[in-house]
């Protein structure tokens, strides 16, 4: 699969100590990345014990049948 410019994976991170008020307030952007080893690759990297990271693809999604 080739990565275009209207096509990426992004990470957030989510903060679980900010998590008791508003869902949307306890994440953040941390980076966007071409392909999804690379998402993979910084959610390893930055997932602690009180903070976990999320993928989010963004880009058209599937055609279906």
């Amino acid at each position: 699969m080739v990565a275009t410019l209207d096509e990426c994976y992004v990470v957030f991170v989510r903060d679980e100590d900010r998590s008791a008020g508003n869902p949307s307030m306890c994440e953040r952007e941390l980076v966007k990345c071409a392909t999804h080893e690379q998402a993979e690759w910084v959610r390893r990297e930055c997932t602690r014990p009180r903070r976990k990271c999320i993928i989010r693809y963004v880009g058209p999604t599937g055609g279906g049948d």
